[in-house]
């Protein structure tokens, strides 16, 4: 009887009134929620709940969440077609969502098109999302084989190979069975995501063949990475083929390894350093050019005006070419004379300058009033071939505590004095390899190193700045 009431009682509103309603009651479910997760907060209120209540409780939540986000999506089909989103002067429809729903621009377009394939082309998968039965990736996955028309009729039509003779209305025999969408959708239900996944990309590619041909080419052409140097660094955006991707994937997490000792940065910082020491590898090993091998570049820029001020304030002259390199060491802890990386925008940070002098090659520079180049000084490297083998025959790899980077990623270190902040001098006691990041945490935090002699070799010591010794 009850339930025969609130039919009745529901088809006596109208949509209008039975969505607002439902908008309501979601609120209304929501603000329970996020109270009991505010008062968890204050309270630790959560942890009084058996774990396989809580458990439930939360693959519930999800699958709900789901269920409300494709009927969400069908709403967007019937505003598309409204058209009055135009009189608000959006160019496009996903272009509208965006700035109304303040999402990105690439999820509204996404979902304006998984909105518009649920609606004609995927009907069973619409009423299995609706009902709980798949969740939003099982749905996009089957939108991801929607690319071609020879893949949305494998979709539609019956399997082959599961077919089932039968008769029509008109005594005529046809075959029927489970479409193409249907046979997935019990898939869905039998195998996790992963494997779901790599299925219905085996049935888009066996529908059709050549739309990976065409994607792969049309993914090749779209292929593009802008570096856009601003002020502190720079916003690196970019494409790239499923095939270089992994490759770039690869290369990054055989840089990455497993973090070192002390090493708390977050996966995507240590992503991002990784990449850049792909570049340093490729660089400092020779493996693009004529071949030969590149570290580091310094440059400092500074007119002969403010040289010939600091020289005369310094009472140096530069009548010599060891007397000016002397000076330019001085030159680089001044803060009136600031590096800059040519192409960049930003000044270095002190740190980042006295790592990347600690080990590079330096060409002295000399420019006239007018920008005229008066004189051009012969490459010097601070750590000479010979120093830089017997540095890496005795260390080996990174000397930092719990850090066992090649030297190939490494950097060697002025450790005891630093040749331009303390005109150290450059010995092999005053040389250690650091790998790349801890050259740069070293010189960033002000830990001192100092050669302890232990069962015959001895090592490099390192010690906080408080005191406290690093093991």
């Amino acid at each position: 009887m009850t339930t025969q009431a609130n039919k009745s009682g529901s088809e006596s509103r109208t949509p209008a009134q039975r969505l607002g309603e439902a908008v309501a009651l979601l609120r209304q479910g929501v603000e329970l929620l996020t109270e009991l997760a505010a008062d968890d907060a204050q309270t630790g209120c959560l942890r009084n709940v058996d774990f396989d209540v809580l458990a439930d409780a939360e693959r519930e939540i999800r699958r709900l969440e789901s269920r409300e986000t494709a009927a969400r999506l069908c709403m967007l089909p019937v505003l598309d077609i409204d058209g009055r989103w135009a009189l608000q002067g959006a160019r496009s429809f996903p272009a509208w969502l965006k700035v109304r729903d303040d999402v990105p621009e690439g999820l509204a377009k996404r979902e304006c098109r998984q909105s518009r394939v649920l609606r004609d082309n995927l009907p069973a998968t619409r009423v299995a999302a609706l009902s709980g039965a798949v969740g939003e990736e099982h749905v996009a996955a089957l939108v991801g084989v929607c690319t071609s028309q020879p893949r949305l009729s494998a979709l539609a039509e019956p399997m082959p190979g599961m077919q089932v003779p039968n008769l029509d209305t008109n005594g005529n025999e046809v075959a029927t069975g489970p479409s193409g969408e249907e046979y997935l959708l019990d898939q869905a239900a039998r195998f996790r995501l992963p494997h779901f996944t790599r299925l219905t990309k085996h049935f888009a590619h066996r529908a059709d063949p050549q739309a990976d041909e065409r994607g792969y080419r049309d993914a090749a052409a779209r292929e593009f990475l802008d570096i856009g140097f601003t002020l502190g660094g720079a916003q690196i955006t970019g494409f790239l083929t499923e095939e270089h991707a992994t490759a770039l994937d690869t290369a990054i997490k055989s840089i990455m390894g497993a973090p070192a000792a002390g090493d708390d940065r977050l996966p995507t910082q240590r992503r991002a350093q990784a990449l850049a020491d792909l570049a340093r590898i490729a660089l400092d090993h020779g493996h693009t050019g004529c071949g030969a091998a590149v570290r580091p570049h310094l440059m400092v820029t500074i007119s002969w005006e403010e040289l010939k001020r600091q020289i005369t304030t310094a009472d140096i002259s530069p009548t010599t070419e060891p007397e000016l390199a002397a000076q330019a060491r001085r030159l680089l802890a001044l803060d009136k004379t600031p590096a800059t990386l040519v192409g960049s925008t930003g000044v270095l940070p002190d740190s980042l300058l006295k790592r990347l002098a600690c080990d590079s090659e330096i060409t002295r520079i000399v420019f006239g009033p007018d920008g005229q180049v008066l004189n051009i000084g012969r490459r010097e490297r601070t750590i000479k071939g010979h120093l830089r083998r017997a540095v890496i025959a005795r260390d080996r790899r990174c000397t930092y505590p719990g850090c066992y980077e090649p030297p190939s990623r490494c950097e060697v270190h002025h450790a005891v004095q630093h040749w331009a902040a303390h005109d150290g001098d450059t010995s092999i006691d005053n040389a250690a390899l650091l790998c790349w990041h801890h050259h740069d945490f070293v010189d960033g935090t002000g830990i001192t190193m100092r050669w302890h002699a232990a069962n015959g070799r001895g090592k490099w010591a390192f010690t906080h700045r408080n005191g406290t010794p690093i093991t």
